[in-house]
């Protein structure tokens, strides 16, 4: 059974459903500005826990707030008072894309109040993002560079509130590499085309999708990985957007962390891999000895 709700952080309404029994799952979306539908194949661990999905601010069924309000500090916030409305001592955090590095900051900050960390196609600095973007960038065609200055010398949001259809266009030859290897399922592109874009252009920034310049950009706890003493699983794909060496350096600051790398996918991994994947973090929620295997 599932149940729905509303907590109230800041003055903010913010959406989460609980469905399962067991040790609480949060699980945090990516973007920034995804809702949390895309990350339904994760329902199959409801057997296995009680997972939580949550609205992060201004996207999904959650409230909007103050643009200047867009951040990652606030969106720690938010996670926290979530944990204490709904009265958990502790709970295991996972994090997808953006969701990964929220769920790093959140467990930098509230260390006590996070039992297990699975940290899933991410990144820990900002300019290993930039870094990735860079060599998506510089790998397109050049007259598909051409569609990308154009209009980021014009400005991306002159006289509209979201990308150009152009310019989104020719952004699909970039990802294309590190997006998805199957047909994105429904669900996926359904939660695509409701993206909160007034969150994203505050945290990912307006000049560029290849350069993070928002205010997610002084985003970078590498330094502060080795303080992170829950256990952990850093989850990447061969063709990710975060590069297999981004995520083994991840896991090697970590000091209980371990890697688990899928082969055939790209940025979903649940949804290219999912037999993999749920094996994976079933036997991770469960600490089982097979989980431990492969350690990075």
């Amino acid at each position: 059974m599932m149940t729905t709700g509303f907590i109230i952080s800041n003055g903010l309404k913010l959406y989460y459903e609980i469905e399962g029994e067991g040790h609480a799952v949060v699980l945090l979306s990516g973007g920034p500005g995804f809702s949390h539908e895309y990350l339904q194949p994760l329902r199959a661990l409801a057997s296995d826990a009680q997972l939580i999905f949550f609205d992060q601010r201004g996207t999904g069924r959650s409230d909007k707030t103050n643009l200047q309000d867009y951040t990652v500090e606030a969106n720690v916030e938010d996670v926290e008072q979530l944990r204490r409305e709904l009265q958990l001592d502790s709970c295991i955090v996972f994090g997808h894309s953006w969701g990964g590095m929220l769920a790093q900051a959140y467990v930098l900050k509230y260390p006590t109040h996070v039992s297990k960390l699975i940290l899933a196609d991410t990144f820990s600095s900002v300019t290993d993002v930039n870094v990735a973007l860079m060599q998506m960038r510089n790998a397109v065609p050049e007259a598909t560079r051409a569609i990308y200055d154009r209009y980021e010398q014009e400005g991306l949001y002159k006289n509209r509130d979201r990308y150009p259809d152009e310019y989104q266009a020719a952004l699909e030859i970039a990802y294309e590499p590190v997006f998805i290897s199957v047909p994105p399922p429904e669900y996926l592109q359904d939660m695509f085309s409701k993206v909160a874009y007034d969150v994203y252009r505050v945290m990912w920034g307006e000049e560029s999708e290849f350069k993070v310049t928002g205010t997610l950009a002084q985003f970078d706890i590498t330094h502060r990985l080795p303080e992170i003493r829950v256990p952990t699983l850093v989850i990447v794909s061969t063709s990710d957007m975060p590069t297999v060496a981004m995520a083994q350096q991840t896991a090697q600051l970590i000091p209980d962390a371990r890697l688990e790398v899928f082969e055939h996918s790209r940025h979903f991994p649940f949804i290219e891999e999912p037999d993999k994947f749920l094996n994976v973090i079933r036997q991770f929620i469960q600490d089982k000895p097979q989980s431990r295997m492969g350690a990075a």
